[in-house]
C-alpha cells in the first residue's frame, strides 16, 4: 500500500501558517503598544519653550494698524 504524503505536507504548511499569523499578531500588538509612546516623545508640545523673546516681532505686532470694522 502506498502512503499518501499529502497530509504530512498539509500539516507542515498549516504549522508555518499558524506561526506566521502568530508573529503578525505579536508584531501588530507591539506596534500598537509602542506607537503612542514614540508619538508622544516626538510631539511639539513636549519640547521646552524658548525663553528668549523676539522683541522685533513683538514690536511689529504692537505697531500694526487695527483693521476698521
Amino acid at each position: 500500500m502506498v502512503k499518501n504524503k499529502l497530509s504530512g505536507y498539509l500539516i507542515i504548511v498549516g504549522l508555518f501558517t499558524l506561526l506566521a499569523v502568530f508573529v503578525m499578531v505579536v508584531q501588530k500588538s507591539y506596534s500598537n503598544l509602542i506607537g503612542p509612546i514614540n508619538q508622544a516623545k516626538s510631539s511639539e508640545l513636549t519640547k521646552p519653550i524658548n525663553p528668549l523673546i523676539d522683541l522685533d516681532t513683538l514690536n511689529q505686532v504692537e505697531n500694526r494698524l487695527e483693521p476698521a470694522i
